[in-house]
């Protein structure tokens, strides 16, 4: 079944997925959205919180930090890192197969827009053992920086 195109999402829309290090919002993926070459996260990080390194084989991401700071680093040779931070309005571009991570480093929560093409990595996201699925009303409890 083809899903009915709508011209906005809201996060109040869908599920809120969490772990320790994140909250997010899957606002675009092909069941939702129709369009199957493109997905889009809407990604919360606590100050003192951030991701791993880690790669995404088959997508392309573009990284929108929407609001706080952060810290970047992608290898885009292998073993060869280059960080450098990140604030609202910067952009970030990471090609398929590049190694990754971010954390947040500021006093105020980190947001960011993660765009895949093709689609993929959200599902990955919502299939990993790492992340509960919580109703789309869910507003879960600040942990700060120790995870509390």
């Amino acid at each position: 079944m083809q899903p009915i195109p709508t011209v906005a999402i809201s996060p109040s829309d869908v599920e809120t997925l969490i772990s320790p290090w994140v909250v997010g919002k899957v606002l675009a993926e092909p069941a939702l959205t129709g369009v199957a070459n493109l997905s889009a996260v809407s990604i919360y990080f606590d100050p003192g919180q951030g991701h791993a390194r880690h790669k995404h084989l088959a997508s392309d991401q573009l990284i929108y930090m929407l609001s706080g700071e952060a810290e970047m680093t992608i290898e885009f040779t292998e073993g060869e890192p280059q960080t450098r931070k990140i604030r609202g309005g910067d952009m970030v571009s990471i090609p398929k197969g590049a190694y990754h991570s971010t954390f947040n480093f500021g006093w105020e929560p980190a947001r960011i827009l993660a765009v895949y093409s093709p689609a993929g990595p959200e599902a990955a996201m919502r299939d990993s053992a790492e992340f509960r699925s919580l109703p789309a009303d869910h507003v879960p409890a600040r942990r700060g920086p120790e995870g509390q």
